[in-house]
């Protein structure tokens, strides 16, 4: 499905309101048109309105383009997700879809086999990347040529970069090699608020100047950006310079068949009779910290708290959670492949974030039959929860807003089973059939733009 936005309606002034705990932002936060794919009916009730499709369907049909989808791994991640779900839906297909990772490491390694990835032959060059801090400078210069090796050997006609710490290394790589690149078409995915990561990446404004240069310079010289939701498209737009023109946006699949049957399946973890749940990598981004202090707010001491997720943040936030007396009520089974059966028996899911630029998980907590209350942060949530008709929003960066939305919850049991139910049928409007259908509407009409 292609979704055409109107040029009207610039700031948040001309959103509908629609009631509930907060009043959602407008998405995007700009009025610029871009053209959006594969968000599924249920946008007509969203964020956008369905204008049909712009693909040409009456020309004769082309050969099948090769797809080469790169990551730096396989990290726990929405990119990694999707880039595995649409894989897989079109390999099943038959189509000629090919993963490459620069480096056979991450939580979501052991989903694949080695015949399902390629990476850089040159073991040494891949030594000396893994030796440069993550999303460093110098990673991703030493990243160039073996992103240069992986276009001689595998010679995609369509190859899609997911996230900037690969997009920025492979514009490089590009411009070493005019004639792979007159050959390739380049779709750069962006799946995060990239503005934000890199002010906190590069607090320095005389470092993060030249950093936001080369990363506006590396997606101007992509044949497509491709956006998983509206705002993070009006992001490349207003902070990067993005002709619209060359914007599409798809949502992350979700495997709904994957996620119905985790939820029925033994647990693998201990989990307390009632509790909510975040689930996330424990990081700033996350704000389980937020989290963690609404909880503190909750006058249901049978009720107990559980992030499900691994990272930098977990010792921070596991002294947080002693200096407020709930020690032995916040929980942290870390990294779970497959959290549906956790979210299927959660009272409520929450979704805490600073910033995002999807919400994966929140799609997932939903086909599992979870309520969900999500901050409306950037960029994302709002465009897949409807305020009070499939879940509750509240305003990001404030835990008093956050536990205002467990209380409504939790004290009207009744609302939450109306919420979780109409959850359900929204979530089938991210289902990988019709995600990665629009993934492949997307590869073959770049691949047979002149």
């Amino acid at each position: 499905m292609v979704l055409l936005r109107s040029e009207k309606g610039r700031g948040p002034s001309h959103r509908k309101p629609r009631g509930g705990t907060h009043e959602a932002r407008s998405t995007p936060p700009g009025g610029t048109p871009v053209l959006l794919l594969g968000l599924g009916p249920g946008a007509e009730s969203g964020p956008c309105a369905s204008q049909g499709s712009s693909l040409n369907r009456t020309t004769p049909p082309l050969p099948d383009p090769s797809v080469l989808l790169v990551l730096p791994d396989l990290s726990g991640g929405g990119a990694e997700r999707t880039s595995l779900n649409v894989r897989q839906k079109l390999c099943g297909q038959g189509r000629n879809v090919r993963l490459a990772l620069l480096e056979a490491r991450g939580e979501y390694l052991d989903l694949v086999s080695p015949d399902d990835y390629v990476l850089p032959s040159s073991r040494p060059l891949r030594g000396l990347a893994r030796l440069c801090p993550p999303d460093s400078p110098q990673r991703a210069l030493a990243q160039i040529p073996l992103l240069m090796g992986l276009l001689r050997r595998e010679a995609p006609d369509v190859l899609m970069s997911s996230m900037a710490d690969v997009t920025l290394p492979l514009a490089l790589a590009f411009a070493w090699m005019p004639g792979r690149r007159r050959a390739t078409r380049w779709i750069a995915r962006e799946g995060n608020n990239t503005r934000v990561v890199i002010e906190r990446a590069f607090p320095n404004p005389r470092l993060r100047r030249p950093v936001e240069k080369l990363i506006r310079w590396a997606y101007r010289s992509a044949d497509v950006c491709l956006a998983i939701s509206p705002g993070v498209a009006q992001g490349l737009v207003d902070h990067y310079d993005v002709d619209p023109k060359r914007i599409r946006i798809i949502a992350n699949p979700v495997d709904l068949e994957g996620v119905r049957a985790g939820a029925v399946t033994p647990l693998t973890v201990n989990l307390p009779p009632r509790f909510i749940v975040g689930v996330g990598r424990l990081a700033y981004q996350k704000g389980f910290d937020l989290l963690i202090d609404a909880f503190s707010q909750l006058d249901d001491p049978g009720l107990d708290l559980v992030l499900v997720g691994s990272g930098p943040e977990e010792a921070a936030l596991k002294a947080r959670a002693e200096a407020l007396g709930l020690g032995k009520r916040v929980h942290f089974p870390g990294f779970v492949e497959h959290p549906s059966a956790i979210l299927a028996r959660a009272e409520i899911f929450c979704l805490s974030s600073r910033w995002e630029g999807f919400g994966h998980v929140i799609v997932e907590a939903m086909a599992s039959g979870c309520p969900v209350v999500v901050t409306d942060c950037e960029y994302g949530p709002a465009d897949i929860v409807q305020q009070g008709e499939n879940g509750i929003l509240v305003a990001p960066d404030s835990s008093d807003a956050l536990a205002a939305g467990l209380k409504q919850l939790l004290l009207r049991p009744d609302e939450a089973k109306r919420l979780a139910t109409r959850a359900l049928v929204r979530a089938e409007d991210f289902s990988v059939d019709t995600i990665a259908a629009s993934y492949w509407d997307l590869f073959a009409e770049t691949e047979a733009s002149p």
